[in-house]
């Protein structure tokens, strides 16, 4: 079950971290929740490194850039949550944001998930993503399109690998790490 695909990468202490842990069996995480988590986390790490963004639209550009894939990833997270926690773990290292997001799954799922990430990873974003929109426009009750990961990799140019282990205390379960790489300034 261990295994890592794609450009995996955890967050360090070398600069500011912040980690949120939400437990979605104790109380129900709604959606917005998610997109609040996720602005506090991209107004946090801007105001933090201000002075290495430039100007405001580069400012505008990175908080819109790191509140649409957390957003993403935390959503995700929380959708196909198969117990245990939900941990956001981000800090901004060597000019990245980096940006752990981690939940247990059904370890029935792994194989599937390990496919469906590899396909992601080998073609070209940009064409992926017209196909799936072509394919959820034809299917709009199909789920597990990845809309969200190839619109990071093609419009935003993230990083993105995904680990997987055994779940603690769970062996129904697998816990996926999913991570995803910014640059901070992309002009600097």
């Amino acid at each position: 079950m261990d295994g890592i695909i794609g450009e995996y990468k955890e967050p360090t202490d070398a600069g500011p971290r912040v980690t949120m842990v939400f437990y979605p069996g104790a109380f129900p995480v709604k959606w917005n929740q998610c997109s609040v988590t996720a602005d506090f986390f991209a107004e946090y790490f801007a105001g933090v490194h201000e002075a290495g963004l430039v100007e405001d639209t580069d400012r505008r550009d990175f908080v819109g850039s790191v509140g649409y894939v957390l957003n993403e990833l935390i959503e995700n997270a929380v959708k196909f949550c198969a117990g245990g926690t939900v941990e956001v773990d981000a800090c901004v290292d060597e000019g990245e944001f980096i940006v752990v997001v981690s939940n247990q799954i059904v370890a029935t799922s792994v194989d599937g998930l390990r496919n469906r990430f590899d396909e992601l990873l080998r073609g070209d974003p940009q064409e992926l993503l017209l196909q799936r929109v072509e394919e959820n426009a034809a299917n709009p009750e199909l789920t597990t399109s990845g809309l969200g990961f190839l619109t990071m990799l093609s419009d935003y140019r993230a990083k993105l690998g995904w680990r997987f282990d055994a779940a603690p205390d769970n062996p129904a379960n697998a816990l996926l790490r999913t991570t995803a790489r910014l640059q901070v300034n992309p002009h600097g």
